[in-house]
């Protein structure tokens, strides 16, 4: 009976593993509701070279200070937003001084979100030494958002419309010497 329990729990695990972490707030202001002219916005958040504590936590994106998405490393996601300017928010965990004690951080970046253009802006961190990591917004264009989330897990609606096609198989890297 404990060993049916310890399997069933660990195939829940294993789903939401693969379900993802990132959560949309489809209530947020922002998010065009049915058809009609919206800005097609991608949130891509690249795997780090190596394990970083708390920065590799789930960030907080938020538009014009209102919650919109939690992103974790090594995903992307699809947001359809309603055309404008706009603050755009991530807040994070850092570890910071010399003390190594835990620390918000946030920066915030305006963005002009034309109707029918779609977007990719890429969450790097950025090491700001003792004063802790933080992450930035950075707008890419298409080929760059392709390659960086060559090896990501597309989250959300980004599912439905993903940066790599079905035919293209982007998990595997392409190894000449082999």
């Amino acid at each position: 009976m404990m060993i049916r329990m310890g399997v069933a729990a660990l195939l829940l695990l294993q789903v939401l593993a693969l379900a993802g972490c990132t959560s949309i707030d489809s209530r947020h202001s922002l998010i065009q509701k049915g058809s009609g002219n919206y800005a097609a916005v991608y949130f891509i958040r690249p795997d780090t070279e190596r394990y970083m504590g708390a920065t590799d936590n789930r960030i907080t994106i938020e538009l014009n200070r209102e919650e919109l998405l939690k992103l974790v490393k090594s995903e992307y996601t699809l947001v359809h937003l309603k055309p404008g300017e706009v603050d755009l928010t991530i807040k994070s965990l850092t570890i910071a001084g010399p003390f190594r004690q835990f620390k918000d951080m946030e920066r915030t970046k305006r963005f002009d979100f034309r109707a029918g253009a779609t977007y990719y802006i890429s969450i790097e961190p950025v090491d700001g030494e003792f004063r802790g990591t933080y992450f930035q917004p950075h707008l890419v264009g298409l080929a760059a958002a392709k390659e960086m989330s060559r090896f990501l897990r597309a989250t959300g609606p980004a599912r439905q419309a993903p940066l790599h096609p079905a035919g293209e198989n982007p998990r595997v890297p392409f190894l000449p010497f082999i």
